[in-house]
């Protein structure tokens, strides 16, 4: 009687895995393009990972979990629109898919998600990623990167040459040796974490209304540091040498501004409530 239930059980399980199997389908689609193509992806649930491919084409490999979900993938030109379709109401993880794409080095990426991770790597086109409380990371990159999200965590590594800007209502931004003209990070809850050189004599502007920014600077970064926090504090461990011509009012455990070295590239960090550290590597 027990072998007889086991057995049961087994049949049960081996059906059920066939069947996930079975609705987990994969499709790939190649589109030849011409450089400074463009890609646009939309997707509700599932990942969506974008690395530099070989040659003039767009790969899309896309792996549905359930068939209440469809892939629409098109082209039009020199750009590419990938979008998961629903065909009925589903759970996330019926309504779940999987990308994995292989575009030129140097196209234009837009990306909208609402669950799942976004992973970018070594791209030189623009950059646009929008989520709710998706994961976005993007490493080896340069040229125009914008990341926004409500609640997922930002992680920006190893970024040059370009404008910078990572947005979060409460999750944390994270940026390792990103340097460029212009770079941003705005938080309203969510903390922000800076480490690197400031190269490239840009502007960093580092914001939170309440969220606490540690920054990490080396030795010969080339600075002209000011920081300020209206209700809450800020400490300073790395050198700096007091501006001779002050255009802030500096308040003992409130703010703090001087050089470091030629003050090559600006750096600018506000909270209205939040804590900010500066320390050095």
């Amino acid at each position: 009687m027990q072998n007889t239930s086991r057995m049961a059980l087994g049949l049960v399980a081996a059906v059920a895995l066939a069947n996930g199997a079975a609705s987990a389908q994969k499709k790939e689609f190649r589109y030849p393009v011409s450089p400074g193509a463009s890609i646009s992806v939309a997707n509700e649930f599932g990942p969506v990972t974008l690395r530099a491919g070989s040659g003039n084409q767009i790969v899309v490999t896309a792996t549905r979990r359930s068939s209440k979900v469809e892939v629409d993938s098109t082209q039009h030109g020199n750009r590419v629109e990938v979008r998961s379709h629903f065909l009925q109401a589903a759970k996330p993880e019926e309504g779940r898919v999987d990308y994995e794409i292989q575009v030129p080095p140097d196209a234009s990426v837009m990306v909208r998600v609402s669950a799942g991770p976004v992973k970018v790597q070594g791209l030189n086109g623009d950059i646009s990623i929008e989520g709710e409380n998706s994961p976005i990371e993007v490493r080896d990159s340069h040229g125009q990167i914008h990341a926004r999200t409500v609640g997922g965590a930002i992680t920006l590594t190893n970024l040059y040459d370009g404008h910078v800007e990572a947005m979060s209502v409460s999750g944390p931004v994270t940026l390792n040796n990103v340097a460029g003209k212009v770079v941003t990070a705005n938080t309203t809850a969510g903390p922000i974490t800076f480490s690197g050189d400031c190269a490239g004599e840009g502007q960093y502007s580092l914001s939170s209304h309440s969220g606490n920014i540690d920054v990490s600077l080396p030795a010969s970064a080339s600075v002209d540091l000011s920081a300020r926090s209206v209700m809450g504090s800020v400490e300073n461990e790395f050198p700096l040498q007091p501006p001779a011509h002050p255009t802030m009012a500096v308040n003992q455990g409130k703010s703090f501004a001087g050089t470091s070295n030629a003050g090559a590239s600006s750096l600018r960090l506000r909270t209205f409530s939040g804590k900010i550290r500066v320390q050095k590597l």
